[in-house]
């Protein structure tokens, strides 16, 4: 925007209404003065792959077309579009008085910050009253469309393909920086199986009705909640074929961003009830393929905010970070889906399982839990400590161990009351541990995946040797202590496949992550082959 009318925008006596002050927000796409108790909107003269508002023409084509697609769910708030007019050495807005038109706003009331969705959840107020008046407005949104072939077309895999493809075309500037390769690579084939398997279920969402003209955009902070309404604003309107899809594309944006801030209980409970309001009995299956897919987007969008110096350093940074976040919830859905599985990270002393845990943990932002702290804790050593002969005998005592397991098992348990993964990080080398674990997790419903951490014994050696020399490290086993170690190792081969993942690691860790994820990946297409059964 010209440097001379941004300054006039940014003045409170440049308007009519005489506001005290005037905010301005920038997005990588528009320009937002706050003059209460309005709101003008510009559309920045840019033209990405996605968009183009690089003429005054076009413009002034979206902004009425925004007016226009947000009236549908928030039919109070949107104003009209008005002209910035030049005259002179100064500018008018909602002028009548002659003058060339320089660009063209969206005026809207502005909304009291309170109500948002994000405030609610913010204030821990966000309550199931709350998710009942949403899913009623957005079910009725839905129901009430007949929408014709040129919007049941965007349901088919060509058409969504073309978007995800798109994605990953745009971000792929962006590995190294905010997304890394492997979390790149393991979504992208993610996405392009799950298209390879279930093309039967997309298929069966156009046969029924399925796919609408949604919102496009629907987040925490575009919901607005008062005791009297419920204002749905801000959709998409640069782009059709973004609003265009399937309900469960629209609807995961929204449940996608519950999960983001830790809401996953009303994330379920408004999901829920959206696929009983619209009688959509895939609703939930469908949902982790479009939560990945929204997460995805985001981390794209934050992406973009993150190279824009206009913002400033400190703006940018902000936005690169978000952007690693929302990437690592992507690869989440990808990898785990949104059902809450605890990850048993397994194996010999020195096998790597730790690092392993550790590491993704930190990537899929996952709880973790380790028996080698929770023994010290226990004992009241310290951690980095090693400790002594006598007090290791006790360390790793057979009351001690059942101690330690009991003590994981309860920090799984309550992890999966609160629908939320965990790893948990020991080597559990007895099969009746394991089998202890697994009856627990059988007699709860969980889902589980021991994930054995295997390399040849002159790699473990040589990886106990080079502890010797190493600070921090909290785990007790050495060299000395090997054999007696490896002799007490049951393998695991009484689990059932379904429930192990077998992974070597003697290549480097972002190899041997990448082939977990590859692992992961398919585990979670196969729980949804299993949920979908012989439907499709």
């Amino acid at each position: 925007m010209d440097s001379k009318l941004l300054q006039f925008l940014e003045s409170p006596d440049s308007y009519s209404h005489a506001p005290e002050s005037v905010e301005h927000v920038q997005t990588h796409i528009s320009h937002v003065f706050i003059a209460d108790p309005f709101v003008y909107k510009f559309k920045k003269p840019v033209n990405f792959e996605f968009l183009d508002f690089s003429t005054l023409e076009k413009r002034k084509h979206y902004c009425h077309r925004e007016v226009e697609l947000n009236r549908r769910l928030c039919d109070d708030i949107y104003l009209g579009v008005v002209e910035i007019r030049e005259q002179g050495n100064t500018f008018m807005i909602e002028s009548n008085e002659e003058g060339s038109i320089v660009d063209y706003a969206v005026k809207m009331k502005k909304l009291r910050e309170e109500y948002f969705l994000h405030s609610l959840i913010d204030r821990n107020e966000l309550n199931r009253t709350h998710l009942n008046r949403i899913t009623d407005k957005l079910s009725d949104f839905y129901n009430s469309q007949n929408p014709g072939e040129e919007i049941r077309q965007w349901g088919e895999i060509e058409k969504i393909k073309y978007n995800t493809d798109e994605n990953f075309r745009q971000t792929k500037s962006f590995i190294g920086e905010t997304i890394d390769e492997n979390s790149y690579r393991s979504i992208q084939k993610y996405t392009r199986e799950y298209y390879d398997k279930f093309s039967a279920l997309f298929e069966s969402r156009i046969k029924n009705n399925c796919i609408v003209d949604g919102h496009g955009d629907l987040h925490l902070e575009h919901i607005h909640i008062t005791p009297e309404k419920v204002r749905i604003y801000d959709c998409i309107e640069f782009n059709d074929r973004f609003r265009y899809g399937d309900t469960a594309a629209d609807l995961a944006f929204l449940a996608m961003d519950l999960d983001f801030n830790r809401c996953s209980g009303e994330e379920r409970y408004f999901m829920n009830r959206m696929a009983e309001l619209l009688n959509d009995s895939d609703l939930l299956v469908h949902l982790d393929f479009y939560k990945c897919y929204r997460a995805y987007v985001k981390g794209k969008v934050k992406s973009l905010q993150s190279t824009e110096e206009e913002v400033g350093r400190e703006n940018m940074e902000k936005a690169r970070n978000r952007a690693r976040e929302y990437f690592d919830l992507s690869l989440h859905y990808a990898t785990l889906g949104s059902r809450a599985t605890v990850l048993v990270i397994m194996g010999r002393i020195a096998s790597g399982k730790s690092t392993i845990a550790s590491a993704i943990s930190n990537k899929l932002n996952i709880e973790h839990y380790s028996s080698d702290r929770i023994r010290k804790r226990i004992m009241g050593v310290p951690l980095e400590e090693r400790a002594d002969a006598s007090k290791r005998e006790q360390l790793y005592s057979k009351e001690m161990s059942l101690k330690t397991y009991e003590r994981l098992l309860e920090e799984a348990k309550k992890h999966l009351e609160s629908r939320e993964s965990v790893i948990l990080d020991a080597t559990y080398s007895r099969r009746e541990e394991r089998q202890k674990f697994i009856e627990q997790m059988g007699s709860l419903g969980a889902d589980y995946c021991f994930i054995e951490a295997r390399a040849t014994d002159e790699a473990i050696k040589k990886r106990l040797k080079l502890r010797e020399q190493e600070e921090g490290i909290i785990s007790d086993a050495r060299q000395e202590d090997f054999e007696e170690l490896s002799k007490y190792y049951q393998s695991p081969d009484e689990i059932a496949e379904s429930h192990i993942i077998r992974i070597e690691t003697e290549s480097s860790l972002d190899e041997t992550l990448f082939k977990l994820y590859d692992k992961l990946i398919t585990r979670n297409l196969n729980s949804v082959m299993k949920e979908i059964g012989e439907r499709f």
